[in-house]
C-alpha cells in the first residue's frame, strides 16, 4: 500500500469513527430526552399559576480567520407555583429534559404562552413533586435523534470508504 492510500485509509477511518461515535452519542441523548418526555405524559397534574416569564439573552462571539462572529440565542425563563397535597411548590421547567435556547421568535412565543398571573396545568412527578413541567413534549429529542442518525450513517460511509481504499490498493 502506498503512502497516499495509507493516509486516505487513516483519514477515512478516523473521520468515519468520529462521526459514527458522535452520531451514536447524539442519538442516545435524543432517545433519553424523548423517554423523559414520554414519562411526563403519565404524571398527575395540579393547578398552578405563572409567577414570572422572561427571555434570557445569550450572546456569544467567536473569532475565526481574523473575523469576529456574534450569535445570539434566547432561553425562555418561566417560573410558576403549584400545589400538591396541600404543599406549595415552585417550578421553572417548561419542557422535560435539558433546558434549550432558541431564536428570538420561538423563545418569545413560549414566553407569550405563559404570562404572569395566568392559570396553568402543571405535570408533576408523583415520586418527587418538586420535579414538574408545563408541557410534556420534548423540544429537542427528535432533532437529536435525526442528527444522530445522519452522523452515524456518514460515519459508516466514511469507514466503508476507508475499507474500499484498502481493498483497491491491494488489488
Amino acid at each position: 500500500m502506498d503512502s497516499t492510500a495509507s493516509t486516505g485509509l487513516i483519514v477515512a477511518l478516523c473521520l468515519g469513527s468520529v462521526f459514527f461515535l458522535l452520531g451514536v452519542g447524539l442519538a442516545i441523548f435524543g432517545f433519553v430526552q424523548r423517554k423523559k418526555a414520554k414519562t411526563t405524559e403519565s404524571w398527575p397534574t395540579a393547578s398552578g399559576s405563572i409567577v414570572s416569564s422572561r427571555l434570557d439573552q445569550n450572546t456569544r462571539t467567536e473569532r475565526r480567520d481574523g473575523h469576529s462572529y456574534t450569535s445570539t440565542s434566547y432561553t425562555p425563563i418561566v417560573e410558576y407555583t403549584y400545589e400538591v397535597g396541600g404543599k406549595t411548590y415552585q417550578g421553572n421547567k417548561v419542557f422535560p429534559g435539558a433546558s434549550m435556547s432558541y431564536d428570538h421568535g420561538t423563545a418569545q412565543g413560549i414566553v407569550n404562552r405563559y404570562q404572569p398571573g395566568a392559570a396553568v396545568t402543571v405535570h408533576y412527578d408523583p415520586a418527587d413533586p418538586t420535579q414538574a413541567v408545563l408541557e410534556t413534549k420534548s423540544k429537542g429529542g427528535n432533532l437529536f435523534l435525526i442528527l444522530g442518525a445522519v452522523f452515524a450513517v456518514l460515519g459508516m460511509i466514511g469507514c466503508c470508504i476507508g475499507i474500499i481504499l484498502v481493498v483497491v490498493s491491494q488489488a
